[in-house]
């Protein structure tokens, strides 16, 4: 039976992510979907095989003037050989990148780069253009004998897809030279100036020294006591810590419930047994078999009450990373010229503008349509001046107007949105000894037998990860793009906190 892996793949376990940003038209998110999902072209003497699918999104671009960025579908696929329960990441083929090397067939208007670990693939526009996507007929080439698969073996595959945007190389500023509301900010030496990060070479910390990288010697921050840096003493942040001038992509959105729970129905019992909080995510829990069975309330809903574990867990399994707070930073402010400073007290959408007063219409409230009336153009975040309990749809603000600009839809320089308010992103700092050693290790699609996370380089506990960008229970001062007010975890015991969320990342190639 030297076709069966093809011949008796015919049921397809199809996942569908849903990714929730508002269309300019009735259309209320930009749903991602992942449809027509076959095994087709197996190769035994390759021991290969094309997994096939098509991929749709709204409100895609890709520009080469000023951003000079795009967005993405960051691609994964998972296998199990039925009746077994355990899922398992599949290997994709990687030659050095493109297409055409790594056997992968591009659909028409669409570029493929695999990743170079095999873990995923990039799908993208090929040429500038805006507006929604549909391409039909991607196959990426898996490599089922790297798995450890015969070729007779019969298989289920699952594919997913999260939509991410492409920060691209460049020089940028830390911190924005802020006087009124200082919060650990970064600055040049004691300066209290922005400084510009020209590379990925180690930095000094502290000191004062003239080319060090300051922190308004930690005033303001919630826990100051745990940074390990101020004007009168140094540390050294190594060059394979991940800084910002390189290339990286960032997901687009906060990881959302639907997303997560897509995530647990992929364990095992005992690992989705772990990593399940429940709570206020109105994530139901239903057991068939030996099995569980996750859905979300709110599936396109910013994933609440998390801890460090949950939130390495699933980059680990998807084969992304956690994004530094320095890559925070350039991702909100983009990279920009010397000289071209930022406005002090900036949001994540370029400048201090943000809406008051009595809180946001909601319209569909918990629903995939959520969206938020009387938005105006004076800034866009859930916080707590908008006597708002919970994180607001992923994507919302960009529903509000047919139009919407930066601004009004709260999006950062490259696109990236919620980056301000809605959910605590987790980051890792540069002011602890434990996150230091990060070097931008990706996760690698599994977790260990006991729903934990299992990547050499990453932290090992709540040391060494920290939080920017504010919540939906915050005030301004705290949601500001250069504010490290909670640089370093509000508590040592790793607790679940409702406003705590995140995206991740993975460095460009």
């Amino acid at each position: 039976m030297k076709n069966s892996l093809l011949k008796k793949s015919r049921k397809i376990a199809l996942a569908i992510l849903l990714m929730a940003i508002a269309s300019t038209t009735n259309l209320f998110a930009n749903n991602i979907a992942v449809s027509n999902t076959s095994i087709v072209n197996q190769n035994t003497a390759g021991n290969y095989t094309h997994v096939k699918f098509d991929v749709s999104w709204e409100n895609s671009w890709r520009t080469s003037t000023l951003e000079s960025n795009w967005d993405a579908a960051y691609v994964f696929v998972k296998y199990r050989i039925p009746p077994m329960n355990t899922w398992f990441h599949a290997t994709l083929n990687y030659v050095d990148g493109t297409a055409a090397n790594d056997g992968n067939t591009e659909p028409s208007g669409a570029t493929i780069n695999t990743t170079s670990d095999g873990k995923g693939a990039f799908l993208y526009r090929n040429a500038n253009g805006i507006g929604n996507v549909n391409f039909t007929g991607a196959r990426l080439r898996w490599d089922y004998g790297a798995d450890g698969l015969n070729d007779d073996d019969s298989v289920e595959v699952c594919v997913f897809a999260i939509e991410m945007v492409y920060v691209p190389q460049g020089a940028f500023y830390l911190g924005d030279g802020s006087v009124t509301s200082v919060q650990g900010n970064f600055e040049a030496g004691t300066t209290g100036n922005p400084f510009y990060l020209t590379s990925e070479a180690a930095l000094t910390l502290g000191g004062g020294s003239v080319g060090s990288l300051g922190n308004n010697n930690k005033a303001g921050m919630a826990n100051a006591v745990w940074e390990d840096f101020h004007d009168a003493a140094s540390v050294t942040l190594p060059a394979l810590f991940p800084k910002g001038f390189n290339a990286f992509y960032c997901m687009k959105y906060e990881i959302t419930q639907g997303q997560y729970a897509d995530f647990l129905n992929k364990l095992t019992l005992p690992q989705a047994t772990a990593r399940y909080m429940g709570g206020y995510n109105a994530l139901t829990q239903s057991i068939t078999g030996s099995h569980p069975a996750f859905a979300a309330g709110s599936p396109d809903r910013p994933l609440m009450l998390t801890n460090y574990a949950d939130f390495y867990s699933y980059l680990d399994w998807s084969g992304l990373r956690p994004m530094t707070e320095l890559e925070y930073e350039k991702a909100c402010r983009g990279s920009r010229g010397i000289g071209f400073l930022p406005t002090p007290d900036e949001f994540a959408w370029g400048d201090i503008s943000i809406k008051a007063g009595p809180g946001y219409t909601l319209t569909n409230a918990g629903l995939p349509n959520e969206t938020v009336n009387a938005v105006n153009i004076l800034g866009n975040a859930a916080y707590s001046l908008t006597n708002n309990s919970r994180p607001y749809r992923a994507g919302i603000f960009a529903a509000s107007l047919a139009t919407p600009n930066r601004v009004e839809a709260g999006a950062t320089y490259y696109g990236i949105m919620e980056m301000t308010g809605n959910q605590w992103e987790y980051v890792m700092p540069v002011g602890r000894a434990e996150s230091r050693t990060f070097n931008g290790s990706h996760g690698d699609g599994s977790i260990d037998a006991a729903g934990i996370y299992n990547v050499a380089n990453w932290p090992t506990s709540i040391w060494g990860l920290g939080v920017r960008g504010g919540s939906y229970g915050d005030t301004a001062d705290k949601i500001r793009t250069s504010s490290r007010y909670v640089a370093h975890h509000h508590s040592s015991t790793g607790a679940r906190v409702a406003s705590y969320g995140g995206r991740g990342v993975r460095t460009a190639q």
